[in-house]
């Protein structure tokens, strides 16, 4: 990203006596975006030969055109064996590098210098080996405070006789997120009562704030030179509110609902091109990496409010936020809302053109409205950081948003304990996340949703009001709901019910899948299967799941014929990459043996993940042949010994959890 300090750190580099006395000649070029060539190659030979070499060049070669390959050091300057210092800043094109590349001298000493700055990762790659670049990261806490300082002229006893200041600096290093060019442009402003009022400033009003107009420069800059596909992706993150911390997987799935990635190949689908997006994005410093998984992939991101106040002014997103009146309207049309905190939509806006509604914060007006003719364009319905309690009314007209193509309700347990049945009617439904709901059981119209590729629903298996499957017991505590107090209390109760008459009194989390399931011949990600509620023949159709990379299976009390399917049709998932096999729902229910469900004949060519939760008699043998396991979860296995373990070439983590080992001793090969 621009700001980070590339430039800054190489011009110190290259002034430094010692260093430039151990060379002949010196040349700064900055290359930038656009260039002249004839002009940038004169400014070269002026600055290693002298004034006059481009000018005596030029005489020689009067009336003849000039082609790339005569504008050359080497021809410019025949006596060129010299050893040179030169740096080429801020190089944006493979282009312009073959073009420099190719006016160096040839001849020059051994040791001659050439230092390339570039804001793409990638294109660096091109320049030379990996042991040659210099990766600049933005600025850990305590240098940031160090430079913040030094530039309003500080010290840090200044801040200790003033807790307001003091905290007021710790909140602008935090929105300036590391990036050196934030921090020096806001320290060099002296009056403290102005770095409140920055601190306090939306991302939208830093665009048009004039000191810092050298930070809104250069992040800019950035942004136009993305490549157009690059472009809808970045300007998305606006929907974010500050400091958001972004799940990577999240981002992708989204970007491939709104359309931003249409063309998949024989070897990559959809989420695969765009996670090469979001890395493409890291590389060149517009997203900002937060947390890592034990692979070093980005799990989550933060994006400047800089680049944020970029995306707001480009893209047609109405923000419900503290600034914004509860009955703003817009004369544009809207095209995606964010509900950041609890604000009511004007009823007199248009949402006929509305593609996608996020929300971040508590509803303040019924969920249910969204389900409506009003948003009959709405592809995206994004509630997973929502803070609400989702209930049986929120789905219940699901099916007249037509072209709806991701579905994800609150990260929380809910109280909605049916999918109703015009589900069916979403053709382009790709991504449906329903987690912790009282659902049991999957509608046999799922099974039309053939552009589907991500399916996650799980039971939460607790009873606080029907805890037993005994009738005479149950009838009484049905009968008495009327006797509850609250309308909160009987709605809880009524989904109670529902959910333990459909799965008879099921401590599994998983889901019951319809048969026809093997129809979603695009599915990617299946989680939960309830093994013994689903029936023999729908198991066996998952085999026909060709392109499934995650699997999570519930197994318990199923049978030897239903484990015996599963077998057979998880060796048919030759793309399968993340297993997740468990026999055992809570601590307060008994754990079972866990083998028949994992008895493969051969091992699972493509996994890379495996979690058993569960009671084998020991690591199955297959596990050993998994070249490609990186990670292995074990919990209530009560294992003995680990020797199958030892023979993964590639596992990185073993993760041991409760009662996964029950030996005197743990031996590790």
């Amino acid at each position: 990203m621009g700001g980070l300090g590339k430039t800054t750190l190489t011009k110190k580099v290259y002034d430094t006596k010692d260093l430039r006395d151990k060379f002949d000649s010196h040349a700064w070029i900055t290359v930038s975006q656009t260039f002249d060539r004839k002009e940038l190659l004169k400014g070269m030979v002026e600055q290693l030969f002298g004034v006059d070499s481009f000018k005596r060049f030029l005489e020689e070669h009067q009336g003849k055109v000039l082609e790339v390959h005569h504008l050359t050091l080497p021809t410019c300057k025949k006596d060129s064996e010299k050893r040179y210092f030169i740096v080429l800043d801020d190089v944006w094109t493979t282009e312009a590098w073959n073009f420099f590349k190719l006016s160096f001298p040839d001849n020059s000493k051994d040791d001659s210098c050439v230092v390339v700055t570039t804001r793409d990762g990638k294109l660096a790659e091109q320049f030379c080996s990996a042991s040659y670049i210099h990766q600049l990261k933005f600025l850990e806490k305590e240098v940031a405070k160090s430079l913040f300082l030094k530039k309003a002229q500080k010290r840090p006893d200044d801040l200790d006789k003033d807790d307001h200041t003091k905290g007021t600096v710790e909140k602008i290093l935090n929105k300036c997120g590391g990036l050196p060019l934030a921090i020096v442009t806001i320290g060099a402003n002296k009056v403290t009562k102005e770095w409140e009022n920055l601190y306090n400033q939306h991302p939208s009003e830093l665009s048009s704030n004039p000191s810092l107009e050298d930070l809104r420069r250069v992040v800019h800059l950035s942004y136009n030179h993305l490549p157009s596909h690059f472009k809808p992706c970045f300007l998305h993150l606006s929907i974010f509110p500050e400091d958001f911390e972004i799940e990577g997987k999240h981002l992708v799935n989204r970007w491939v609902a709104e359309g931003f990635v249409t063309h998949a190949t024989s070897r990559r689908t959809l989420e695969d091109i765009a996670e090469s997006y979001f890395y493409e994005l890291i590389s060149r410093s517009m997203i900002q990496p937060s947390k890592l998984d034990f692979l070093g992939h980005v799990k989550t991101c933060r994006v400047h409010d800089i680049s944020v106040s970029i995306s707001t002014q480009e893209n047609h997103i109405f923000l419900v936020e503290e600034r914004t009146s509860a009955t703003a309207t817009s004369t544009e049309s809207i095209r995606h809302i964010s509900c950041l905190v609890s604000g009511k939509l004007n009823s007199s806006m248009d949402f006929s053109r509305v593609r996608s509604f996020t929300m971040f914060s508590e509803p303040m007006q019924p969920i249910a409205s969204l389900c409506s003719s009003e948003f009959k364009m709405l592809r995206v319905l994004d509630l997973k950081n929502a803070r609400f309690y989702a209930v049986q009314q929120h789905i219940r007209n699901i099916g007249l948003l037509l072209h709806l193509k991701y579905l994800h309700f609150p990260n929380r347990v809910s109280d909605v304990y049916a999918i109703p049945r015009c589900i069916g009617n979403l053709q382009g439904l790709q991504t449906l996340d329903l987690q912790k709901s009282r659902v049991s059981s999957l509608p046999a119209e799922i099974t039309k949703l053939h552009n589907l590729r991500s399916l996650r629903c799980s039971k939460s298996p607790r009873f606080a009001y029907f805890s037993t499957s005994d009738y005479g017991e149950w009838f009484s505590d049905a009968f008495s709901l009327v006797n509850l107090a609250d309308r909160y209390s009987r709605g809880a109760a009524t989904t109670e019910l529902h959910m333990a008459l459909s799965s008879c009194w099921s401590y599994s989390s998983g889901i019951k899948l319809p048969r026809g399931v093997g129809r979603l011949k695009q599915l990617q990600i299946l989680e939960k299967v309830d093994t013994k509620r689903t029936t023999r023949k729908a198991i066996k159709e998952l085999g026909e799941l060709t392109q499934l990379r995650r699997l999570v299976v519930r197994g318990r009390a199923a049978s030897k014929e239903k484990c015996k399917a599963f077998c057979e049709a998880a060796q048919k998932l030759s793309s399968l990459r993340s297993l997740n096999v468990s026999t055992k729902e809570s601590a307060y229910v008994a754990d079972e043996e866990l083998d028949m469900l994992v008895s493969f004949e051969s091992p699972l060519p493509s996994l890379e993940r495996l979690k058993l939760k569960g009671r084998p008699q020991k690591i199955p043998a297959w596990v050993g042949n998994c070249v490609n396991l990186v990670k292995v979860d074990l919990e209530y296995c009560k294992l003995k010994e680990l020797e199958a373990l030892a023979q993964l070439p590639n596992l990185i983590q073993l993760r041991l959890d409760t009662f996964a080992y029950d030996a005197e001793k743990l031996v590790l090969r």
